[in-house]
């Protein structure tokens, strides 16, 4: 298997996130899902409680959420359209290109990310910053597919085994 090293800008979009004004949140699902950062992200998807009737930028279901401020390089996948606030990115993966491998390529560098972050009070990145991270990735997309394959069966089955722990926890044995 061959491989070539290319940055982030290469293989996907970048697509920093912008808040709207607090008086334009609501919890009661009126507007667009809205995240400001990873507080709700969850093992793969995050759980939506913030609404939005304004929003600048969006996410679109199977884009890349990437949080760029304190803590700089946590991932999920945005499971509808979602509003992004300040603290996410948006990593939209170009045609050719495995969003699967790239996905399971950010978990796994996600901590080596957060030392490329700066500031003093929150650490963060820039999408300067995040465009030239260099990923190693497969030349042949057959085999890009053919390593995050496995990675998202066991993540779907995982998935499932947390949600019947959840059940069984409510049954209070």
């Amino acid at each position: 298997m061959k491989y070539k090293s290319v940055q982030l800008k290469e293989i996907a979009d970048i697509i920093m996130g912008q808040s709207p004004k607090s008086i334009f949140y609501n919890n009661s699902g009126i507007g667009l899902p809205f995240l400001q950062g990873v507080r709700t992200f969850g093992e793969d998807y995050p759980k939506i409680d913030t609404y939005t009737t304004r929003f600048k930028t969006i996410a679109n279901q199977g884009d890349i959420l990437f949080s760029v401020r304190a803590p700089v390089g946590k991932i999920n996948w945005a499971n509808q359209e979602i509003s992004l606030g300040r603290g996410l990115a948006c990593i939209r993966v170009k045609p050719g290109y495995s969003k699967e491998y790239l996905y399971y390529y950010l978990k796994k560098i996600g901590t080596s990310i957060n030392s490329l972050a700066n500031g003093t009070v929150f650490t963060s990145i820039n999408k300067k910053e995040l465009e030239e991270i260099e990923i190693k990735i497969p030349i042949n997309l057959n085999d890009q597919r053919n390593i995050a394959n496995p990675l998202k069966t066991l993540d779907s089955k995982l998935m499932i085994n947390n949600q019947i722990n959840d059940n069984l926890v409510e049954f209070d044995f």
